[in-house]
């Protein structure tokens, strides 16, 4: 997936403002974004304790022909069926990536990795029928969560926590 910089900027604070709007309303936090850079993407502080949090955001889809249909670049004119199971398998994947991406990370603050599911087809529920095949590996993540799209509230509202 090629993207310019200043996209891959628009996208990380899109999905971290998502959070934080989430962590404030549905736990009574008050956090705010205070740096986005890089290793890690953003850094969020909570106004009520001064603790912070580093997060690496990052995206899931199914294959690069659904990411360019997403955003807008694609000239398919249609897309060969999805299956749960290789999102699962593409999850795992991305997990192993990223935590081994993270012991490369110097920072002080606690590490968390966002994940925005980003399917069209499955959601939440149906990550969770297939919760025991996903695979956390051991890594510096505190917490990982997937964020996924709430096609009622039309926003992204629901997250779910991995660790």
């Amino acid at each position: 997936m090629s993207y310019s910089l200043n996209e891959k900027w628009l996208i990380e604070e899109g999905a971290a403002q998502a959070l934080v709007k989430l962590l404030n309303s549905q736990q009574g936090k008050e956090y705010k974004i205070v740096q986005h850079a890089d290793r890690p993407d953003i850094v969020i502080e909570n106004l009520q304790d001064g603790s912070r949090l580093g997060v690496e955001v990052t995206h899931l889809f199914y294959d690069s022909e659904e990411a360019r249909a997403i955003f807008g670049r694609s000239h398919a004119q249609s897309h060969p069926p999805e299956y749960i199971e290789e999102y699962i398998r593409r999850l795992n994947a991305l997990l192993q990536q990223k935590s081994e991406k993270a012991k490369g990370y110097c920072h002080q603050d606690p590490l968390a990795l966002l994940i925005r599911v980003v399917s069209p087809i499955f959601h939440m529920l149906d990550f969770e029928l297939y919760a025991s095949r996903i695979i956390v590996p051991p890594s510096d993540f505190k917490i990982i969560w997937l964020l996924f799209y709430d096609f009622r509230e039309r926003d992204w509202t629901l997250l779910e926590r991995l660790r």
